[in-house]
């Protein structure tokens, strides 16, 4: 049995990251293309990774973490006691 709560609240945080891509090429492409060949290589917690072949080289080179979060309050809000602080 789940213990009941007389409060809810929620709110959802927002930032924008940036990732970083180069792919290199001997031939045109289009951009469903490029992009394929640049999320082949996507890397994770800012690691470089490296996919090679005779035509191509599409490299990921890192991301910028965002740190200008946004929070929109999704429920209970009316119920907030009031601390001073500026509202979202």
């Amino acid at each position: 049995m789940s213990k009941e709560y007389k409060y809810t609240y929620r709110f959802s945080e927002q930032t924008v990251d940036t990732r970083y891509y180069k792919v290199e090429s001997n031939k045109k492409l289009t951009q469903s293309e490029m992009q394929d060949l640049a999320w082949t290589v996507e890397g994770t917690g800012g690691e470089f990774k490296c996919e090679e072949s005779p035509e191509f080289k599409a490299t990921f080179e890192g991301t910028e973490y965002g740190d200008d979060a946004v929070y929109q309050m999704e429920e209970g809000e009316e119920d907030l006691k009031d601390d001073g602080l500026e509202n979202w």
